[in-house]
């Protein structure tokens, strides 16, 4: 029993603070709940301790005899909490029952990338560091007024950490790792095809289909089912009859090429009786072979790898390693979210306790064929332990708030806010046929993310799509190639402990009180400046919230003062985004050679003069362009110019108010504002 006198955990959590749970429980084998206050847990033990800074608290609950345990908050009636993975059907996580526990099911309240992380706007956030399933019922309507948290087994582990949401993502990413940095080619486009008729011929279409639109394609990923067996390593020959001649043939054009990949062997095929036989294969406690129809696939019986073994493991990085010499650069990790309950590990581990840590397994297995290079996958499920880049799954090619593009728009926030910050989802959907409509404000969506990725069931090539759909995925996918500097710095800045690339509303202004705003969910912030704000409903006016400052609304032309909110009727061909005054935005002009354009953004009614940085690590910018001064701008320390064809494309995603000039080798840039003229008149 816990001493509740003038102890070391009085002084840690006095009473009366709001992070000071109110009771502790446990639910015997078999049996019902029992709750007891904090403090006072029989024939059990609790043990609180700090870190050296006051930051985090450490509490670990356990009891013997428990097949679960659970720690309990007082919370009132108005707050928010946040994270938990990657969530797609509310941003706000009160009034859930949050599961940390892996589901092949990315839709709704299910998901493929929980996180045993919640923070809150009391000022703490919680967090699970062992990977046993748990649920976070975070004041649920059965529930109201308590924060609870149940953990199986008999021991649980809880770190309570203590600031702002902002300190409390950098606590996170202090205790799990920081997000892992891609290479270039992550940012670029991606293709893959319907894994149901995915061939050489289809892989030559996706190229010629770029090239027509005088896009590059990136990154060319071959979906299910490319080898001759699941999994034999080896491209299926009569897919693919000359796989090393169509690696070498996109390695010129330079677009990588990505494999995917599953933790199963196919019953009947030859990887699996090897697998088999080595016993790399998953059983039950009487050593019986457990085997599954992996993604409910009704034709294909097959068994899980158990990555828990070292020799399976080895085994399994050794293949990849093969397929990174034949040319391939990276991996689609798919799958991991299917290890039964009554399973076995080699480790000796249950699949009810290891089922969170087996997607783990499977992507350090996945990562080992890296050699400690950068490794080139994506997942679709993951670990807080592994934050790998990662998409967001199988959503409905529609507006569907619970299951499409919404539920996108929202994964890619939360994921974010939970450790993951290189994440995108499959252009259009995956499950059906987008309308026109769907398809061109998806794009403009994924244009924003740092992963832009044509996939799904059915066509997802825009070049064989209606003409509209075609021009506005060129549009977007080339202004989403000019933002590789802004992914790069974010991302670096991210990779170092920083904020992530995309940040949900509260994150970037915690001061505002985000329960009054309407569909908040709806918009987010791309680093510091840029306010996105996606139209993912049938209907074309999108109104959007503007949090305090000066800001560039671009679709109109003019600064706006927040707050405010502002309603738009948005063409089918745009999208509603707006500029912080006083942004720098670089732009790539020419990935090859790293050329930029920089883009800075002054409201002349907010400034008489403003230097110019216009350095970008990395990058040579040979022109800066003066966003919205409406005339009233003019620069010293560089030569005006009239715009070129580069400009041009820039002046179509930005508008024609800017002002061009070209930076003078050693002399400082500075933009000097005439306060007393007249606004000049939009003209459209």
């Amino acid at each position: 029993m816990l001493d509740t006198g003038r102890t070391p955990f009085a002084d840690l959590l006095p009473r009366g603070v709001v992070h000071r749970p109110v009771s502790v429980g446990w639910r015997a084998d078999g049996g019902s709940w029992t709750t007891v206050p904090f403090g006072e847990m029989p024939d059990g033990k609790v043990d609180v301790s700090a870190s050296d800074d006051g930051r985090s608290i450490c509490i670990i609950a356990s009891k013997a005899d428990a097949s679960a345990i659970e720690i309990a908050f007082a919370v009132p009636k108005i707050f928010q909490a946040f994270g938990g993975g990657e969530r797609f059907e509310t941003l706000d996580l009160r009034g859930q029952s949050v599961r940390y526990y892996l589901e092949n099911f990315g839709l709704g309240n299910g998901t493929y990338l929980p996180s045993p992380w919640i923070a809150t706007t009391l000022g703490y956030a919680v967090f699970l560091p062992e990977e046993a399933p748990a649920v976070f019922h975070v004041a649920p309507s059965f529930d109201p007024n308590v924060f609870r948290i149940q953990v199986e087994g008999d021991r649980l582990d809880l770190e309570i950490h203590l600031g702002e949401l902002s300190e409390l993502y950098a606590l996170l990413i202090d205790r799990i790792g920081p997000p892992l940095m891609p290479e270039d080619s992550f940012f670029s486009l991606w293709k893959a095809g319907d894994w149901r008729i995915e061939n050489a011929k289809t892989v030559a279409a996706d190229v010629a289909g770029h090239a027509g639109l005088g896009l590059p394609m990136g990154v060319k990923l071959i979906d299910a089912y490319w080898s001759s067996e699941v999994h034999s390593f080896a491209f299926d020959t009569q897919k693919y009859p000359d796989a090393d001649g169509m690696i070498a043939d996109l390695a010129r054009d330079g677009t990588d090429i990505y494999l995917w990949l599953c933790p199963w062997v196919v019953v009947g095929t030859r990887s699996f009786e090897y697998a088999k036989a080595q016993g790399y294969v998953i059983v039950d406690a009487a050593g019986e072979l457990i085997t599954r129809r992996p993604g409910a696939n009704p034709n294909i019986i097959a068994a899980l790898i158990d990555f828990s073994n070292p020799k399976a493991r080895a085994w399994w990085s050794n293949s990849l390693r093969g397929l990174l010499k034949q040319g391939i650069k990276g991996f689609k990790a798919d799958f991991g979210e299917q290890l039964p309950e009554h399973a076995v590990l080699m480790s000796g581990e249950t699949g009810g306790r290891a089922h969170n840590a087996f997607v783990r397994y499977y992507l350090e297995a996945t990562i080992d064929a890296f050699d400690g290079g950068t490794p080139a996958i994506i997942s679709r499920s993951g670990s807080p332990r592994i934050r790998a880049p990662i998409w967001t799954g199988d959503q409905t090619s529609d507006f569907c708030p619970k299951t499409g593009l919404p539920s996108a728009i929202r994964a890619v926030q939360s994921a974010s806010l939970s450790g993951w910050s290189f994440i995108g989802s499959d252009l259009g959907g995956y499950f059906g046929t987008p309308t026109p409509q769907v398809f061109a404000r998806w794009a403009q969506f994924a244009c924003f993310t740092p992963l832009m990725m044509l996939h799904g069931l059915g066509c997802r090539e825009p070049w064989d799509m209606d003409d509209s759909s075609a021009r506005t995925y060129k549009r977007f996918a080339a202004l989403h190639l000019a933002l590789l500097p802004v992914f790069q710095h974010f991302g670096r800045q991210a990779t170092d402990g920083g904020l992530p690339l995309l940040r949900m509303m509260p994150l970037a202004f915690p001061e505002i009180n985000w329960r009054e705003i309407n569909d908040w969910d709806q918009q987010f912030m791309l680093g510091d400046d840029i306010l996105v704000a996606p139209v993912a409903f049938y209907g074309n006016t999108r109104a959007i919230y503007l949090p305090a400052g000066d800001w560039y609304d671009v679709l109109a032309g003019e600064w706006v003062n927040g707050p405010a909110w502002r309603v738009h009727d948005v063409p089918l061909e745009n999208m509603p985004i707006f500029i912080r005054s006083g942004a720098r935005l670089p732009l790539a002009t020419d990935a090859a050679s790293r050329g930029a354009s920089m883009l800075v953004f002054v409201n002349p009614d907010s400034a008489d003069r403003l230097s110019i940085d216009h350095v970008e690590p990395g990058w040579n910018v040979d022109r800066v362009g003066i966003v919205g001064s409406s005339g009233r701008g003019r620069i010293v320390g560089g030569a005006e110019r009239q715009p070129n064809s580069q400009d041009a494309a820039i002046e179509d995603w930005f508008g024609p108010d800017i002002i061009w000039a070209t930076p003078l080798h050693g002399k400082p840039m500075e933009i000097v504002l005439d306060r007393t003229t007249e606004k000049s008149t939009r003209q459209d």
